[in-house]
């Protein structure tokens, strides 16, 4: 596996988070990303992965051979999982408001 970092050209479309989910979305659900990997789907620095995960943006990764790593699956899953979450409390947010107004 090449743990060097490649020049990554990306437009300006790539670089939003639905280009990031459609890159997610056409490996496979196994399919295991080193760091460096993610750092680059998502126009960041590996340290900024890592600030990502502290604040939960991002889910833990799985220590393998000394490094971090993650599946496709499992930032999609949390992708989901926190999209749902928004989703609920707006409707949270939005009741309350409705019942505010007269």
């Amino acid at each position: 596996m090449n743990t060097k970092p490649e020049a990554v050209t990306q437009t300006p479309e790539e670089q939003a988070p639905a280009g990031v989910v459609r890159e997610l979305g056409e490996l496979p659900p196994g399919a295991i990303l080193e760091e460096e990997a993610v750092a680059r789907m998502f126009n960041r620095h590996p340290a900024s992965v890592k600030r990502a995960v502290a604040r939960g943006e991002l889910p833990p990764p799985t220590r393998f051979l000394g490094k971090p790593r993650w599946t496709a699956g499992a930032i999609l899953a949390h992708l989901d999982t926190r999209l749902e979450s928004a989703r609920r409390e707006a409707e949270k947010e939005a009741a309350r408001i409705s019942r505010l107004s007269p």
